[in-house]
């Protein structure tokens, strides 16, 4: 299912803001988890056709279920997730009529940045108010 695009203010962007870093501090957490059992499963993997499995593969099914849970909350927001090691969220704004990013990542205390839609961070800009 589609969901209709949201454009955010910069005080709705703000106001999502306390939730989004409890989020995204989940997801950090999560991710470095996963990470710790990829070696694990990967040799679970190999060993598939002799193996059935045990408490690794299950232990990290679900932390994948975990993580899956934490991006449908953070999808259902309207923001979007550019990247999962960095913390860094995008969301759509309206700016003079045309569409841009208000831009945060994971441990910067506000949103202090905008980029155009095809530039990405290396073409934040500060957010002039």
């Amino acid at each position: 299912m589609q969901m209709k695009k949201r454009f955010f203010t910069v005080e709705e962007a703000r106001r999502l803001l306390p939730s989004l870093k409890e989020l995204m501090g989940k997801v950090m957490v999560i991710s470095h988890r996963l990470e710790e059992y990829r070696e694990v499963v990967q040799q679970l993997a190999d060993s598939a056709s002799s193996n059935t499995g045990g408490p690794e593969g299950t232990a990290y099914l679900d932390i994948v279920i975990s993580l899956q849970s934490c991006l449908t909350q953070l999808q259902e927001t309207g923001c979007v997730l550019r990247s999962l090691q960095d913390g860094l969220i995008d969301f759509p704004h309206l700016k003079e009529g045309r569409e841009i990013y208000l831009c945060w990542k994971f441990g910067e205390e506000d949103i202090r940045f905008w980029h155009e839609v095809d530039e990405g961070f290396a073409g934040r800009t500060p957010l002039l108010e």
